[in-house]
């Protein structure tokens, strides 16, 4: 499914409302049977700013894929991991980005203030 050298984005899967949003940014290791080992960032929420934070170090992850707790993503190779950061668009909507051009939007709906009673 994955070969070594690719890049992923991986979404852990919100299950409560409350949940925080977490992400990884990484380059596949190595991939068996819906297990990957990947290199990579990984992005937390910042609960005093409410923006989407880097952990500056370096981290190298097992995760299976097939879990359903995960969604993942397939980056272009291009991608510049060291780079990518997440920032709100001009509509309010969560963008991840690199240096080299890249950009992806990440919102979780596809109108950007929709608001929930």
């Amino acid at each position: 499914m994955f070969e070594q050298g690719e890049k992923l984005l991986i979404v852990h899967r919100r299950l409560f409302e409350k949940d925080t949003p977490r992400f990884f940014v990484g380059e596949v290791l190595v991939y068996e049977a819906g297990i990957v080992r990947v290199k990579g960032y990984t992005f937390v929420k910042d609960m005093f700013s409410g923006n989407m934070q880097k952990k500056s170090d370096l981290r190298t992850k097992v995760m299976s894929i097939i879990s359903g707790t995960l969604i993942v993503y397939q980056l272009p190779v291009s991608a510049l991991l060291d780079s990518m950061i997440f920032s709100l668009d001009q509509d309010g909507g969560l963008v991840l980005t690199d240096e080299g051009g890249f950009s992806m939007d990440v919102s979780e709906s596809l109108y950007k203030h929709e608001t929930h009673q």
